[in-house]
């Protein structure tokens, strides 16, 4: 017996490969966890909004409860871009993975760092808003930009990895003009919070509302390539909503 079989064999024994028959459900137990972990980051945004307590911030009226709810203003507008990004990003997730029909060892390791990146959004999400009233400190704001932007290239390479057509992991051929458009709209984000992160260092207050051009550039601002690479794969309108990749 050749010292090659020996290591091909204990190379089978220590890494199993499963029955085509059971692809799909593993598949499915997949992208189960990822939804899971989507729905739990979610539920800890809204944790980290707490209602004031009356007694211990002597709330008593109407005056000093507003007065409270406009000092944390800012908070409630992170928790709301922040609950958009990560409820996009779920959607992007679903779409993504509409495509996939098999995945591999590394595809799972990618899709683990991508939520990785993700798991980490409450968190800067609350640092921005506990310190965010101050718009005099670069620090939490750049710590939340640099996790959407972390988020942003975490979701691009998974879509890169799973559009390559040479890993088959697709249920059917998609033009290159699909595949570029996804990666256009993946790095949208991770654009507009490096320039809304700039913008911070001279005007601090504009930077935290330059993340709502998000959703308009999406919608119209990437028509003209959406309808490029509807053109390239001449599919009907139904099709074409089912396809989309973000």
């Amino acid at each position: 017996m050749s010292f090659n079989y020996l290591l091909a064999k204990k190379h089978y024994m220590n890494h199993p490969s499963h029955h085509a028959s059971r692809t799909q459900f593993q598949l499915e137990r997949f992208i189960l966890f990822s939804d899971a972990v989507f729905a739990i980051c979610i539920t800890l945004l809204v944790i980290e909004i707490k209602v004031p307590n009356r007694e211990e911030l002597h709330i008593y009226s109407d005056a000093n409860l507003w007065k409270y709810l406009s000092l944390h203003s800012l908070k409630f507008f992170g928790f709301l871009i922040s609950f958009g990004i990560i409820g996009h990003y779920w959607s992007v997730h679903h779409r993504i993975f509409g495509y996939a029909q098999n995945y591999t060892t590394s595809l799972l390791w990618i899709n683990l760092a991508f939520l990785f990146s993700v798991v980490l959004l409450p968190f800067s999400s609350d640092l921005l808003g506990e310190y965010g009233a101050d718009t005099n400190m670069l620090i939490p704001y750049g710590v939340y930009a640099a996790n959407m932007c972390f988020t942003g290239l975490m979701n691009c390479w998974l879509w890169i990895y799973i559009s390559n057509p040479k890993r088959e992991l697709l249920t059917h051929h998609i033009s290159n003009a699909r595949i570029q458009l996804g990666v256009y709209r993946s790095l949208l984000i991770p654009a507009v919070f490096m320039l809304a992160f700039f913008v911070s260092f001279f005007s601090p207050l504009v930077s935290r509302f330059i993340p709502l051009l998000i959703p308009f550039i999406l919608h119209w601002g990437m028509k003209g390539l959406e309808k490029k690479a509807d053109q390239k794969e001449k599919i009907s309108p139904q099709d074409t909503l089912s396809a989309a990749v973000q």
